[in-house]
């Protein structure tokens, strides 16, 4: 597998990536193959309230032909999940549009489950601006697990994070940061409070204990489809994420 240089020091993005936030809370709530529980994540401008149903609140600048998207909804049912990698016919029949598939990457992380996923954004009075349907997949390799999703609409949502890495044409952007996963009448200390003030904690409120977790992303465009591989305390660094994107662009 090739290695390649780290552009993160060339291009600074400070805007949100909000399928990847979305996601990241999504795959973490353990209990969620036998019980609805909802999560809250705050970090600054951005909430989500997250379990098999999800809400995302955005405090970025997302735009559409209507106006500017507050709300993030995503559903996705259990009993549709599928354990082998579906045919592209299937997935366009089912989102109407087509997606990458891939039945492993070159690392080794192996394709294990997946899933179609319905979303609508919606205005600050909750109407609704836009719907559409997309796709989570599942890579695992020794206990380690990669989440790829891909999204396609029409509403302007930059990308968080630094370019790391271009290829044919495509930025690939990176993200990190740290969730503190809390119970919901969990009362911030000072320390708390400081940390998630300068950017160093992302809260998530309704968890039975207190657990942090190290988030990273990878995520770019292509053809009108969002992409993004992430990792919650996961064993690739960012070069090596930045990689699995290569092998997607040029699939």
């Amino acid at each position: 597998m090739r290695r390649f240089e780290d552009k993160s020091n060339m291009q600074s993005v400070l805007d949100s990536d909000v399928s990847v936030i979305c996601k990241k809370v999504k795959e973490q709530i353990k209990s969620s193959e036998s019980e609805r529980k909802v999560y809250i994540m705050t970090h600054k401008t951005k909430i989500a309230l997250v379990a098999i149903c999800a809400t995302l609140i955005l405090g970025i600048t997302a735009f559409a032909a209507s106006g500017i998207i507050t709300t993030w909804y995503s559903s996705s049912s259990l009993a549709d999940e599928f354990y082998e990698l579906p045919e592209s016919e299937k997935i366009v029949d089912e989102i109407g549009y087509e997606v990458v598939l891939i039945e492993d990457f070159e690392n080794g992380y192996a394709f294990s489950r997946g899933h179609v996923v319905n979303n609508r954004l919606a205005d600050d009075g909750n109407n609704t601006v836009e719907k559409f349907k997309s796709t989570t997949f599942y890579y695992e390799k020794d206990n380690d697990r990669v989440i790829y999703s891909q999204d396609k609409f029409e509403a302007d949502m930059p990308f968080d994070g630094d370019v790391v890495y271009s290829e044919n044409g495509v930025d690939i952007y990176y993200n990190t940061f740290v969730n503190k996963f809390v119970p919901a009448d969990y009362e911030l200390t000072e320390d708390d409070k400081k940390a998630e003030k300068n950017g160093e904690l992302v809260f998530s409120y309704g968890t039975d204990t207190v657990e942090i977790i190290t988030v990273q992303s990878v995520s770019f465009e292509k053809d009108g489809i969002r992409h993004s591989l992430m990792q919650m305390d996961g064993k690739l660094d960012k070069m090596e994420l930045a990689e699995m994107a290569v092998e997607i662009i040029n699939k």
